[in-house]
């Protein structure tokens, strides 16, 4: 009996330390974040940093979060350009690997919303997986085979995205951050914003004028509360708002693919009208 005790208090004793083996990963934003935890599953302990509709280039990192990052083996981070931030609170972290998951892209227009290429969300995906295989090793066989996965759900996408045929503009009434998404996959498109500042009078009389000549039926906003300026593009036309995910705001539990996968049956909606 005493023997089966202590085999048994041993048995748990080894469980308890492979249940605290994993890798602990803090990640900046959705995208990276969701990455991640497509690739580890639940070899490590994953967590957001930035709470989703926080504004990235303004954040700035608490004592608390600071203490939590010193704490993890491993900090992700989208790029210099979307967290300025990131280089410099890097340099404070003494034990903790950091991985740009940008690393060998190159911007345009000094545009960070990378990863709404599906093709250079792939180049991220291979980015956090190299950094992983280096801080934990003895899983990254196991990683490998998710990210294999995960790249081939981006890259079915991708294809789909291409194939499309694109017989409207897209009108965009929310901060535009498609750049790399339009260019990639060649739709004509239409921004009541230019970059992030509102929209002027002039500005929005354009966008209603042009949804009322070419007869278009649908808008698209982010995911998220609807705002004041697509409210009023579609009390003034009509127009239906349809969400465009840009990963700023997702609802709990949607992955980067899905919301991908959504944006794709909203857009087929607007060019199949």
């Amino acid at each position: 009996m005493k023997l089966k005790t202590l085999t048994l208090l041993a048995l748990l004793s080894f469980t308890a330390s492979c249940a605290h083996a994993n890798i602990s990963v803090t990640c900046s934003l959705f995208p990276v974040c969701d990455f991640t935890r497509s690739i580890t599953g639940n070899l490590a302990d994953v967590k957001l940093l930035l709470p989703p509709g926080t504004e990235p280039h303004e954040y700035e990192p608490s004592p608390r979060d600071i203490m939590s990052l010193n704490d993890s083996d491993v900090f992700i981070f989208t790029g210099t350009e979307m967290e300025s931030w990131a280089v410099k609170l890097s340099q404070s972290l003494s034990n903790t690997r950091i991985i740009d998951a940008s690393d060998g892209i190159i911007l345009t227009d000094n545009d960070p919303h990378i990863w709404l290429d599906l093709s250079l969300a792939q180049k991220m995906v291979m980015n956090i997986l190299r950094g992983l295989c280096e801080a934990d090793p003895g899983n990254s066989e196991e990683y490998k085979r998710n990210a294999g996965r995960l790249c081939a759900g981006l890259s079915e996408i991708d294809g789909k995205f291409s194939a499309m045929r694109k017989t409207r503009a897209l009108i965009f009434a929310d901060e535009f951050s498609a750049g790399y998404f339009v260019r990639r996959y060649g739709f004509d498109y239409v921004s009541a914003y230019e970059g992030e500042n509102e929209p002027s009078v002039r500005k929005m009389a354009e966008v209603i004028r042009y949804i009322r000549q070419h007869k278009a039926r649908y808008i698209f906003a982010d995911i998220g509360p609807v705002s004041s300026v697509a409210r009023e593009i579609s009390s003034q036309t009509g127009a239906e708002i349809l969400t465009f995910g840009t990963g700023h705001i997702v609802p709990e539990g949607m992955t980067f693919l899905q919301m991908m996968t959504d944006n794709f049956e909203h857009i087929s909606e607007a060019m199949n009208d």
